[in-house]
């Protein structure tokens, strides 16, 4: 057997997978990611010329990590965006903004302290550790966040908060990622500082935010218009399937050209693009979008938890010392869960909401994308170590929130007197 034709079968094994296992765990104390990186682990560390993908020393394997991941992520915010029933808001958007203004800068700063002091990293490196582990991945983060659009159950704080977190979080965590990457080879720190602050901080997140905007509305009305249009001619249908990830694809892509933050932009565009029109077939082709998006993601996913177990399994934690190994797991116990309880101190949330909400600080494959393209961009120092520290934290995040999100999602329900999914 050919190794093509081995990647092959373990595709397909993931695919099919997709479809049978979620069936299989419901109510379990397991979870599909655990499962396929388990998977991964032990097929790359069985006898077979399997080809290994090592983005620590490999180009061409940390830009094909890039460049994957950098998908999932895009296409796992669409449908995030797509999820959230609540107008947007100060008031209704209150959770997130909090993890998204409190936590996350807390988080990033002590990461970052945590990386220079403890595990020894420069400090434009130790910068990195804190911006690549801080936002909440919207990928992995799917257990804990709201269903489908226009369920009969309301959005409840705890999903809705975390749902809103992932979204979002892409705008500030990136900024402080250009931090670390400007940061390598400044000359002036004063000046390095402020074209951050202006550029990279206030341009770029101004930017992604206005282009979601416009696209949001522009493809928004367009979708509508032409899907009218169609149906009076004759008896079609236009798959909102293929105009979701069109329009997720020219959102970003155009954004990322204006030198906004595309990761942004899609989530924004995403929001904005349900206020368009309120009727049944808009909430028909919001089911249909959201279906299409996560169908597609959960289908690339599967395969990348089996590639990340395969490089778990063949040196990925090679680097990792017992101090960076301690970093990802205070960050997990410690930091996410104490930063987050902190952010929400002038919010009114019952305690129980507030513990959960800073509990699930799930670390996924957004953290990848942005060590790959960090790493891609700027030669920094001890960045294998900050591979070994960012694969350990992921694999712990995996399994360890994996395993409770079951048990704690559910002591909340009973606690705020919400029935059980």
């Amino acid at each position: 057997m050919t190794t093509h034709i081995l990647l092959l079968l373990l595709a397909g094994i993931a695919l099919l997978g997709t479809f049978i296992i979620p069936s299989l765990i419901r109510n379990k104390m397991v979870s599909l990611p655990i499962i396929y990186v388990a998977f991964g682990f032990f097929v790359f560390r069985l006898p077979l010329d399997l080809p290994l993908m090592n983005p620590e020393d490999a180009r061409l394997d940390r830009q094909l990590m890039e460049y994957i991941t950098e998908f999932i992520v895009i296409v796992s915010l669409a449908a995030t965006g797509l999820k959230l029933d609540r107008d947007p808001s100060l008031k209704n958007y209150s959770t997130g903004l909090y993890l998204l203004g409190i936590a996350m800068p807390l988080t990033i700063a002590a990461v970052a302290f945590l990386g220079w002091w403890w595990v020894g990293l420069a400090p434009a490196t130790a910068i990195l550790l804190g911006a690549v582990l801080a936002p909440t991945d919207p990928v992995l983060a799917a257990n804990v966040q709201v269903g489908p659009p226009n369920e009969d159950v309301p959005e409840d704080d705890v999903r809705f908060g975390l749902t809103l977190e992932a979204g979002l979080n892409d705008g500030l965590a990136f900024p402080f990622v250009y931090l670390a990457i400007a940061l390598v080879g400044a000359t002036s720190i004063t000046d390095t500082l402020l074209e951050w602050a202006w550029w990279d901080l206030g341009y770029r997140v101004g930017m992604g935010t206005l282009m979601g905007v416009l696209m949001g509305k522009g493809l928004g009305y367009l979708f509508f218009k032409f899907k009218d249009r169609m149906s009076a001619v004759r008896e079609t249908e236009v798959e909102s399937g293929f105009f979701i990830l069109a329009a997720t694809l020219l959102t970003y892509a155009l954004t990322e050209m204006t030198e906004g933050y595309g990761f942004l932009a899609v989530f924004v565009a995403s929001v904005v693009s349900r206020r368009v029109r309120n009727d049944d077939m808009a909430k028909e082709a919001e089911i249909e979008s959201y279906e299409a998006a996560d169908q597609v993601e959960q289908a690339i996913l599967g395969i990348f938890l089996i590639a990340f177990g395969g490089i778990i399994g063949t040196g990925g934690l090679n680097d990792l010392t017992l101090n960076g190994a301690l970093t990802g797991v205070v960050l997990l116990l410690v930091i996410r869960p104490l930063s987050g309880f902190i952010s929400f101190l002038p919010s009114k949330l019952p305690w129980v909401e507030k513990v959960a909400i800073s509990y699930f600080g799930i670390r996924g494959v957004g953290s990848l994308y942005y060590l790959a393209y960090a790493h891609n961009s700027e030669a920094f120092p001890a960045i294998d170590t900050i591979w070994s520290i960012v694969n350990f934290t992921i694999l712990v995040s995996i399994f360890l929130h994996g395993i409770s999100v079951g048990p704690v999602i559910k002591w909340v329900d009973r606690r705020m007197g919400r029935p059980e999914r």
